[in-house]
């Protein structure tokens, strides 16, 4: 096997300014040659290519596992997987959702892979890329992704246009996002079984788990390896599990929002459990690479400000460690801020990786700086893949895995991006061994911080160590011009195509100037993060953004605008409807009662920007102030 390595390993800074491609994701003759011999012996087969089950939980952070220094929430099984794993202990992915999961479906940094943010358009992985999938597909695998993608809802971007053969999906990120099934909340809801609406009984998590399952015992006696991509949406907001396992975490006193965070987190373990009983009854284990991670720092940290044991009042922790036995000192690793922070707590991860056949070595951690874009060259080597053309930012954990090899020194770079187009002063992490350059608030400065002495990043040292400071601050910079070196274009979903027609289009996908202008948080329910919470109710707030698509060919086109989808029947309750087409405006009246409009037209192949919306006006006059359409369908006419 030939990987194409990419090394970011940082140079001492006379070198760091000989030029961009030493630093910034291009490959050292040196180290590719040893990277070729590496690869070269461990590609030899000495048994059928292994089966690939990668399982993703969502806005898990590192604390919130019962081994690591959580001593409240209970995950005996991950424990278990742990205890049997090689596990990387400094492993890193962006702060957020979809561009995790862009950087491991291309092994490319989230920004060279075009996704930065996980709404506006924004979070959908341009079909240009190679991605995992496809090249297993490739090399004879049957595919499977089931849960959450969050990397684009329309043709071509979902996971059936991109490499997977089997797919059960919810729509967006979060259960009861807008392009979710209308009014899904968790329980008992409707997904989309290869691109089909079919209803399911049960808990969704418990859903996922079963369909993995179903879906082992389909592959296991065919002989063809798989890959399983099982990427849960809990514990992702709406928190909600069924109430066994929300109940004793009341029980020990905590609040409702941490009892059912955790109570999701058990869940889960639970369904793993039930995953690995699966695969030891259809006897895969011993040939299957079983991979564990999350996709970002910790939510339940995000929303306390870093440390979920300041929600805890003395006595509830007195009570705590009285039953567990052990001091209650952090619920979040001692790791500074969670989910979205490009501190330690927002992209520092577990990731465990077990394959009882494969000549790795014994359990244990490592403490190499790693990251999601190592996650597909490292399976290919694993899988004795030739992977010489597939461009990446990662490397191979091969040598450590096998050998126990450390790892090349490195220099990895995460940002939360979250705006309509990438800044490059938006907050930034730089990591290099313990060093960590982080940019952290809109207007704040730049921080340096030693792990070594201060894994909380407590204490800023940037002061005296100025040189260090001048060599992460030019890595960060040269960083930055090869992830957007190619221009950063908008992706836009396809409509009029044979593989998708009609589209269903949500404004989840707005070009919006901001986060805010998105429909995205989930509005089904009846708790706080459900109804009243979300954009339904406050549909008013919201303004007219485009939709950016390409349509796939000349022909007549028939869009129907809706202000909820089709299964809410909502009626409108405005006088005109208006469709606005590359900037020029067609209006329609609304019929009493209406809960959708119809506009015929015919459209050209090419780029098109799409406005839509209700008022009173009889012509566009109103377009800043108009009652956005947050939902149109798109049928190309035979």
């Amino acid at each position: 096997m030939k990987l194409r390595i990419f090394s970011n390993k940082v140079k001492p800074l006379s070198i760091l300014l000989v030029g961009l491609l030493a630093i910034a994701g291009c490959s050292q003759q040196e180290s590719a040659s040893e990277a070729k011999d590496t690869s070269a012996k461990h590609s030899a087969e000495k048994q059928p290519r292994p089966n690939i089950i990668l399982v993703m939980t969502d806005d898990q952070g590192y604390g919130d596992f019962g081994m690591h220094n959580n001593p409240i929430v209970q995950t005996p099984i991950l424990e278990e997987l742990a205890n049997e794993s090689q596990r990387f202990t400094n492993f890193h992915v962006d702060p957020t959702c979809s561009p995790t999961r862009a950087a491991l479906m291309s092994g490319k940094y989230s920004l060279r892979a075009g996704v930065w943010h996980t709404v506006m358009g924004r979070h959908m992985l341009n079909d240009q890329h190679h991605t995992l999938p496809e090249i297993l597909s490739d090399a004879g695998y049957n595919t499977a992704m089931i849960g959450k993608w969050h990397l684009g809802d329309n043709y071509p971007f979902r996971p059936q246009d991109q490499g997977f053969d089997h797919v059960l999906n919810h729509g967006g990120g979060g259960v009861g996002q807008a392009p979710d099934y209308w009014e899904n909340d968790q329980f008992d809801d409707t997904y989309f079984l290869n691109g089909k609406e079919k209803k399911y009984n049960g808990f969704a998590t418990d859903v996922w788990f079963d369909e993995a399952i179903d879906f082992i015992h389909q592959q296991a006696n065919k002989e063809a390896p798989f890959f399983l991509y099982l990427s849960t949406n809990a514990p992702h907001v709406p928190w909600r599990a069924p109430e066994q396992y929300i109940e004793p975490y009341k029980a020990l006193g905590l609040n409702d929002d941490m009892a059912k965070f955790y109570g999701m987190i058990t869940n889960i373990d639970d369904n793993i459990g039930r995953l690995r009983n699966a695969m030891r009854s259809d006897n895969i284990e011993d040939n299957t690479i079983f991979i564990f991670m999350t996709d970002n720092g910790s939510s339940m940290a995000h929303k306390s400000n870093g440390e979920p044991l300041t929600w805890l009042d003395d006595d509830v922790i007195a009570a705590i460690e009285a039953k567990t036995g052990k001091k209650l000192d952090s619920l979040n690793n001692y790791m500074r801020a969670g989910k979205s922070s490009t501190y330690e707590g927002g992209h520092r991860v577990p990731f465990f990786i077990r394959w009882p056949n494969g000549s790795l070595g014994q359990p244990g951690e490592f403490n190499d700086l790693t990251a999601h874009v190592d996650v597909l060259p490292t399976l290919l080597d694993l899988a004795g893949i030739d992977g010489q053309n597939i461009e990446t930012d990662g490397i191979s954990l091969v040598p450590a895995l096998k050998e126990g090899s450390a790892l090349p020194d490195r220099t990895l770079i995460v940002t939360n991006q979250r705006v309509l187009n990438p800044d490059p002063e938006r907050p930034y992490s730089v990591m290099q061994s313990n060093w960590r350059y982080v940019h952290a608030e809109q207007t704040g400065g730049v921080e340096l911080f030693d792990l070594t002495n201060d894994p909380g990043q407590t204490n800023d040292i940037s002061a005296q160590h100025p040189e260090k400071v001048i060599e992460l601050a030019q890595a960060y910079e040269q960083w930055w011009l090869h992830v957007i070196g190619k221009g950063t274009p908008t992706t836009r979903p396809v409509i009029g195509s044979e593989h998708e027609n009609p589209s269903r289009l949500t404004g989840m996908d707005w070009l919006s100037p901001n986060t805010d202008q998105v429909p995205w948080w989930p509005g089904f329910g009846d708790d706080k993060w459900g109804k009243g919470h979300g954009w339904i109710g406050n549909e008013d707030k919201f303004m007219v953004s485009p939709w950016a698509l390409k349509v796939a060919e000349n022909g007549n086109y028939t869009l129907t605008l809706y202000l909820h989808d089709i299964p809410a029947k909502k009626v409108i309750g405005k006088s005109f409807a208006h469709l606005q087409l590359n900037g020029e405006t067609i209006t329609q009246p609304i019929a009493a009662g209406a809960t959708s409009v119809e506009f015929k037209v015919p459209l050209v192949q090419g780029d098109i920007d799409i406005r839509a919306w209700f008022d009173e006006q009889t012509d566009d006059s109103a377009l800043s102030t108009g009652l956005p359409a947050f939902y149109m369908y798109v049928e190309k006419q035979n």
